[in-house]
């Protein structure tokens, strides 16, 4: 096991998390879910040694909207301080993604792992609902994110972590 997977199953474990691991890739899998939607996350280090975590959405843009949900996701991450949200132009695939260094040494931090995956928790949850009406509804990225903005913010009590 590595510096970034052990200290995240430790982590898991601690709260009874779900979750699968492919030991062949040190890649974890697991799920996460919260008010708007369930997805599925994958985390693993990367070859400079950095904590990576992935939210796959559970929306796929069709062909004629990714122009637009690339807009809409330049946009949002603007806002944002950490991590990103991308969009395969291939196949219409959408994420969120954060990269975190961890020194060379060291282990991932538990808080760390806590900030990052309850992160990706409120930020995605909090704009799937721009995103969906952006795909579904065919409203402009700047009304979709509009309409979201006049909404209050979620609060999620509980972080709930499963395998979807």
């Amino acid at each position: 096991m590595n510096r970034i997977i052990s200290p995240l199953i430790e982590y898991l474990d601690a709260k009874s998390a779900r979750y699968e691991l492919d030991a062949t890739k040190q890649v974890l899998h697991m799920g996460m879910e919260a008010e708007n939607a369930r997805w599925r996350c994958l985390a693993c280090q990367d070859d400079a040694g950095r904590f990576v975590f992935v939210s796959l959405l559970p929306l796929h843009a069709p062909r004629a909207r990714r122009v637009a949900c690339a807009e809409l996701f330049a946009r949002i991450n603007v806002k944002l301080g950490l991590g990103h949200f991308d969009i395969d132009f291939k196949d219409g695939m959408l994420g969120y993604r954060t990269v975190v260094p961890v020194s060379k040494r060291g282990r991932l931090p538990r808080d760390l792992a806590e900030h990052v995956l309850h992160g990706h928790q409120i930020i995605v949850d909090r704009f799937i609902p721009a995103i969906s009406a952006l795909l579904f509804a065919d409203l402009p990225p700047e009304r979709a994110l509009a309409l979201l903005m006049e909404q209050p913010a979620a609060t999620t009590s509980q972080t709930r972590f499963s395998l979807n």
